[in-house]
């Protein structure tokens, strides 16, 4: 029998009059491309996003969990997203609650997933819970594609630049240094320099590149590692220009999640918890999951997180402050939110303008060096045959 599952076979037999005693499952000998595609297919934010909107509003509508998950699923493009939420339909058909379906799928949904569903469970108010996550997650989605978006323009930029000077070392130069070499003249510093690099990579071109290859797939795989991650992290908030924009999608994040989660009704020790596991950056993280102990003691939100005055300006351990006093921290931390919204738009619009200047200053001085190593022979060289 094709069932979804053994307790689908059981009902199916026991509603024709048989008693199973025994079911088991058949599996295939051969690898399914299901396989591939949970390997290499990921479900985007944005699926995500749309995902709980419907499921959202299904739910107003008053069809049943298990109803509504498989009308929504059959609206979702990603096949792969469609066969997740089929089995989470099935999981409530079987009597388990939508939040804890959702747990079996970690890489799909987040602890802030889950955790507002159950809010919204246990408070019979799971249509609006799913509103106010919809709403997280949409405002999340903005801040990730304006960051990336900012950032796109200087990477393409760095890219182009180490691919231009490659195959300039390896083909290019090596014609204008074998001039030099040729004649025997006493050539500056800066030129002998210049001519052994150049050596390098127009003989072991291909091993120079192999070994690129090898420092990017290193490195990459380094900073995936604890230690990397702290120290990728660190430097992320320390750059000049970049550092203050990562501050502020951290800081933009942390009351956009943390507003989200009080609104919906979670204790603050939990919310601070799950805001932090949300954390892009390790060292926000580290610091919420130690305010939320702190909080647990009985410690104020606002004393916790002035140890980290690195991390939170003076305006947002302030406004916390107020919030703490005045009992309307969700509508105090949404303020905040608003601001650093406004402040990340702000600093996405001159970051190009203010990168640019810094890119044609790197490409400038990486050309005089060139031209004065190159120029300079020449000019000895022509001086010498007057």
């Amino acid at each position: 029998m094709t069932a979804p599952s053994r307790e689908a076979v059981g009902r199916i037999l026991r509603d024709k009059g048989f008693l199973p005693t025994f079911i088991e499952e058949k599996r295939e000998s051969k690898i399914r491309l299901d396989v591939f595609k949970k390997l290499f297919f990921k479900v985007s934010l944005l699926d995500k996003m749309t995902f709980i909107k419907n499921l959202g509003v299904t739910l107003k509508a008053g069809l049943p969990v298990s109803k509504a998950l498989k009308v929504v699923s059959e609206q979702m493009p990603n096949a792969n997203f469609q066969k997740i939420i089929g089995d989470i339909a099935h999981r409530v058909e079987t009597g388990q609650t939508l939040s804890d379906s959702m747990k079996h799928y970690p890489k799909v949904f987040s602890p802030i997933f889950y955790n507002m569903v159950k809010v919204g469970e246990q408070s019979g108010e799971l249509d609006k819970t799913l509103k106010y996550l919809a709403s997280q997650i949409s405002r999340d989605y903005n801040l990730i594609r304006k960051t990336k978006g900012a950032l796109i323009y200087p990477a393409v930029v760095l890219a182009a630049l180490v691919v231009i000077g490659y195959l300039m070392f390896t083909f290019v130069l090596p014609r204008l240094t074998e001039t030099f070499v040729e004649f025997e003249i006493e050539l500056p510093l800066l030129t002998k320099v210049i001519i052994a690099v150049v050596d390098i990579f127009s003989k072991y071109s291909i091993l120079v590149l192999i070994l690129f290859i090898a420092l990017a797939a290193s490195f990459w795989y380094w900073k995936k590692t604890v230690p990397g991650t702290y120290v990728v992290h660190k430097i992320n908030l320390k750059l000049p220009v970049v550092g203050k924009l990562v501050k502020k999608v951290n800081l933009a994040r942390f009351t956009i999640i943390f507003s989200s989660l009080l609104r919906s009704g979670m204790p603050i020790v939990g919310a601070l918890k799950i805001t932090g596991e949300t954390m892009g950056n390790v060292y926000y993280r580290d610091s919420l999951m130690e305010a939320s102990e702190k909080v647990k003691m009985g410690i104020d939100l606002q004393a916790s997180l002035l140890r980290h005055e690195d991390l939170y300006p003076p305006m947002v351990t302030q406004m916390i402050r107020v919030g703490e006093e005045s009992g309307t921290m969700e509508e105090t931390l949404a303020e905040v939110s608003n601001f650093y919204e406004a402040e990340i738009d702000d600093s996405v619009k001159n970051l190009s303008s203010i990168i640019e200047p810094v890119l044609v200053i790197v490409i400038g001085a990486v050309v005089g060096v060139l031209a004065v190593g190159l120029i300079m022979p020449i000019y000895n060289l022509g001086a010498g045959i007057q």
